[in-house]
């Protein structure tokens, strides 16, 4: 089973503890992105895999948390903590936009 979190619990973490994979396009991770986070795209993932490091917990998220879940299940094979952010980056934008208001 796959560990899985909410966009509204994963928006209140603190970021300086865990890596984030955002797993968006880079045309769309650089109009709106996590300080700090990787771009490692659905299409490049496999060449950038070894650029994740295994010192902190990885939230994995893509645009709407379909790809991130089988992203997340290939790296819990390889020694990851690591766990999906449910509804992806769509989600963590409507929470986010709806408490801008």
């Amino acid at each position: 089973m796959v560990k899985e979190i909410s966009a509204q619990d994963f928006i209140e973490l603190d970021k300086t503890k865990i890596t984030i994979v955002d797993m968006r396009e880079e045309k769309e991770y650089h109009s709106s992105c996590f300080e700090g986070s990787l771009n490692i795209p659905v299409s490049k993932f496999w060449a950038g895999i070894d650029n994740i490091p295994k010192d902190k917990p990885v939230y994995v998220f893509c645009s709407s948390g379909y790809f991130s879940e089988e992203m997340v299940i290939l790296l819990e094979e390889r020694g990851y903590d690591a766990t999906n952010v449910l509804g992806g980056y769509k989600e963590i934008t409507i929470l986010k936009e709806g408490k801008n208001e």
